[in-house]
């Protein structure tokens, strides 16, 4: 085993039990303050200073998050195939990683309503998020002690093929996560924000497709040739972007005809993210469909 993957692997079973332990610390601290935050009785400034190691928590599961995807990325980059295993290892990966920004996002509406004397439902939601964070974090500790990250696959996987099923999965999560996003727009659009859901939110969905493409640039980077795809990838893409092309304009004018009288309402903040993940579903799915077939 290289020294890079000995730290690599070191460094993450330590995270994945400093996290493991957070979380458990989470759960016990919430039982404590939310029967009292419900009833708006007085948090004392020890009870408020105890939040502060939940930040710490959560950006401690974040590392431990963007290294264990790293380490199934490098693992299958070499796979002899992807298994369904593995695409459950990566969207659970991909949704605890998106999910550390709702913690923090419902942990500070949750302050603000009960500074404000109200009602604290996002309570109902953090409990199962952090639960799945919580079986995520053990599995992949598990994973990462009993060195299955780490074990000998293929040198060579042509044009690193993967890799590039792998990026049009978490596409595919990304893509879907984004639209349903943006869709709750049209339910609740007194309550929408621009900055927060359209814009913040927008830009926190896209990180794991970012992150996946840019370790998939780096890859290519390091080869010598440099071949972005082979035949039959270029194949797929060229077809995979035609379909997107037509079905987006499709939804797109959709989108504009079912909206016709309303044009200047919540669709002008939400066109945008609608368009930008339907195309990144879209590109995506079609790209698995395409690769799937013979």
């Amino acid at each position: 085993m290289k020294k890079l993957d000995k730290l690599l692997r070191s460094v993450s079973i330590v995270l994945g039990l400093v996290s493991i332990i957070f979380l458990i610390f989470d759960y016990f601290l919430f039982s404590r303050l939310r029967p009292k935050m419900i009833r708006l009785e007085v948090i004392n400034p020890a009870e408020e200073g105890l939040m502060n190691w939940v930040g710490v928590g959560l950006l401690l599961f974040l590392v431990f998050c963007l290294l264990s995807l790293l380490q199934i990325a490098r693992y299958l980059k070499n796979a002899k195939k992807i298994t369904l295993f593995s695409l459950f290892l990566v969207g659970c990966g991909v949704l605890s990683l998106l999910f550390i920004f709702s913690d923090v996002a419902l942990l500070g509406d949750i302050g603000k309503q009960y500074k404000y004397s109200l009602a604290q439902p996002e309570w109902l939601i953090l409990y199962p998020i952090m639960l799945f964070q919580f079986v995520t974090a053990i599995i992949f500790t598990y994973l990462h002690f009993s060195g299955s990250f780490n074990q000998k696959q293929l040198k060579y996987v042509a044009k690193d093929s993967n890799i590039f099923l792998i990026v049009q999965y978490v596409g595919l999560i990304c893509g879907l996560m984004g639209l349903s996003l943006s869709s709750l727009g049209f339910l609740f659009p007194k309550a929408w924000s621009l900055p927060v859901h359209s814009t913040m939110s927008t830009a926190i969905l896209l990180i794991p497709y970012v992150l996946v493409v840019s370790y998939w640039f780096l890859v290519k980077f390091q080869e010598k040739t440099r071949q972005w795809y082979d035949e039959k990838q270029l194949q797929d893409v060229g077809k995979s972007a035609l379909l997107t092309l037509v079905l987006s304009v499709v939804f797109m004018t959709a989108l504009f005809i079912t909206n016709y009288n309303n044009l200047g309402g919540v669709v002008t903040i939400l066109w945008l993210p609608l368009y930008l993940f339907s195309v990144l579903f879209l590109f995506s799915l079609a790209n698995l469909y395409f690769s799937a077939k013979n």
